[in-house]
């Protein structure tokens, strides 16, 4: 995003109003007096894919993907956003349902409602290559789920904004494998059931029946455990065995063993490390599951359960799917054959896909980069050719979503409010975007899932450094004094790199966030703090969610 030539008040569209739009929304309004934001939300309801939606005849295909069960797999402490803390007595890891709570009770601290546009469907977003390079947003209201067919067409409306903030995902547009006999018209097709993991969304349905799930990511190990926790007989199919890691390890969550010291440790010696603890906890690995590549190579699968499932044989891992039919026959690369399987769950990612956007925006018009699910933006973030545009969210992270959505968004907006350096040339662009991708390739496993990984602190660090909000020790002890900064220094590095850490100095720091530090770091002076404390109840009147729905 270009650095506007003077500070008058700028619009700003945000498309979308889950985890990655409600802080982009929430920051804008950091600087309200420079931009007028409007959040754009085609459902009825914010939160995106983590607000449970059923899967039924009048929405077949929700936005949202999470099943009935499904946990986050990011510690509380690691997914909070760093100006509101999730409550200290909350659990470890959150049910969907708390999560989805949560950003209600985000949205309601900083009064966000107001500013989204909800049941709002953006139809377009297009680049008016005036100027001032803006952008025109075109959309027209959802018909209530009971609009009879003589309902009237809903008008399109069109409005023009300076700068528009891509949030709405890319979790939601299911990437297939292909496999010979899918097709139900082939001639030895398979019968049985199909369905990717974006529209599963409980067990009972398949109580007593065979199901393979395809894929070795979270969703399928959930899938796989959850299935054979039902009496399902599970077979677990995978064309790359990865590590799986417990939720739980040397006694703390397994993202609190992630520190900015363990950063400064060769990878290599991390990986032995780490290889080492998981083997020696956990059960034989399987030899159908044993990993090719080393730990920290591939996104990491989390899931406690599934080792005991397999040495019960409650879940049986088994090679990729070579055949599927005749019937409900299934075979295997290694020979092995399921003669009846009635269900076969794809657990095989997404497409990368923006439909209101010329697809060009996003890939740079690079050849077979919409289907590898290659995207061209400078710092996960700016597309190089279009400076006011930004999308958020669009990365594979190595930890929470949440809280690098919410630096991304710092970061954007003291930028386009003219409160930090330029942003690089083109040219600079490109060439930072060829050495990630470099990196990348090098360091992560060759698929579609890992075209836009990135790790949590180191990238949130980098930012945070550009934003002046890096607890750094000068700046630590400049507002702490010598002997707390120094103590609040030596958490930042030996304790896990929380996002409340970014709220401690520097720009929009927060009251509450040296007492929130120390409580989530277990110090017992500041379990009462107010800021750690349960929310309170919604006030009459004002709009909120249920935690079950």
């Amino acid at each position: 995003m270009t650095v506007p030539p003077s500070r008058q008040k700028k619009r700003v569209a945000v498309i979308g109003a889950g985890a990655s739009g409600l802080t982009a929304i929430k920051e804008c309004l950091d600087e309200k007096d420079l931009i007028d934001v409007v959040g754009f939300e085609q459902e009825s309801y914010l939160g995106g894919l983590w607000r449970y939606v059923e899967v039924s005849e009048e929405n077949p295909n929700p936005h949202s993907s999470v099943y009935k069960s499904t946990i986050i797999n990011t510690s509380k402490e690691l997914m909070t956003y760093s100006d509101f803390a999730i409550p200290l007595d909350w659990p470890t890891y959150l049910p969907n349902q708390k999560v989805a709570f949560y950003f209600d009770k985000y949205a309601e601290h900083f009064d966000l409602r107001r500013h989204i546009r909800f049941s709002t469907k953006v139809l377009e977003v297009k680049e008016l290559h005036d100027e001032q390079k803006r952008w025109s947003v075109r959309f027209h209201p959802v018909l209530p789920a009971n609009a009879g067919p003589d309902a009237p067409l809903p008008e399109i409306q069109e409005e023009i904004f300076d700068y528009v903030i891509m949030c709405s995902g890319h979790h939601w547009k299911p990437r297939y494998p292909t496999f010979p006999g899918m097709n139900p018209n082939d001639l030895e097709a398979y019968t049985g059931e199909q369905l990717h993991s974006h529209f599963y969304r409980q067990a009972d349905a398949y109580r007593d029946k065979t199901v393979i799930v395809v894929g070795l990511g979270n969703s399928a190990v959930d899938l796989a455990v959850e299935l054979s926790l039902n009496q399902s007989e599970v077979y677990l199919s995978c064309r790359r065995p990865a590590w799986v890691a417990p939720r739980w390890l040397l006694g703390k969550p397994l993202d609190h063993n992630r520190t900015r010291l363990t950063h400064i440790v060769p990878l290599f010696l991390v990986q032995l490390v780490v290889a080492y603890l998981y083997t020696r906890f956990s059960p034989p690995i399987h030899k159908n599951m044993k990993p090719v590549r080393k730990p920290m190579e591939s996104h990491p699968t989390i899931n406690t359960l599934l080792p005991e499932r397999i040495t019960t044989g409650t879940v049986k891992p088994v090679k990729n799917i070579k055949k599927l039919g005749p019937g409900k026959r299934v075979e295997f690369e290694d020979g092995t054959v399921v003669d009846h399987v009635d269900a076969v769950v794809y657990c095989t990612g997404y497409h990368i896909s923006f439909p209101v956007l010329d697809p060009s925006i996003v890939t740079d018009g690079k050849a077979g980069a919409e289907e590898s699910n290659q995207v061209w933006t400078w710092n996960y973030m700016i597309p190089p050719r279009h400076p006011n545009m930004a999308f958020v969210g669009l990365f594979q992270p190595l930890g929470a979503i949440m809280p690098i959505s919410e630096m991304q968004c710092r970061f954007l907006v003291r930028t386009l409010v003219g409160k930090m350096d330029p942003l690089p040339s083109e040219q600079d662009m490109d060439k930072d975007i060829v050495e990630l991708k470099k990196y990348i390739r090098t360091r992560y496993d060759d698929a579609p899932r890992h075209t836009i990984q990135v790790d949590y602190a180191s990238y949130c660090d980098s930012l945070a450094t550009k934003i002046g909000c890096f607890p750094s020790l000068a700046k630590l002890v400049s507002k702490f004094g010598l002997v707390e900064g120094l103590r609040l220094k030596t958490e930042t590095i030996f304790g896990p790199p929380t996002p409340i850490q970014y709220r401690l100095v520097g720009p929009h720091a927060w009251e509450g966030a040296r007492e929130a530090t120390w409580g989530y770091a277990g110090k017992a002076a500041f379990a009462d703090s107010k800021f750690l404390k349960d929310f309170q109840p919604t006030p009459k009147g004002k709009p909120t969610t249920t935690l079950s729905q």
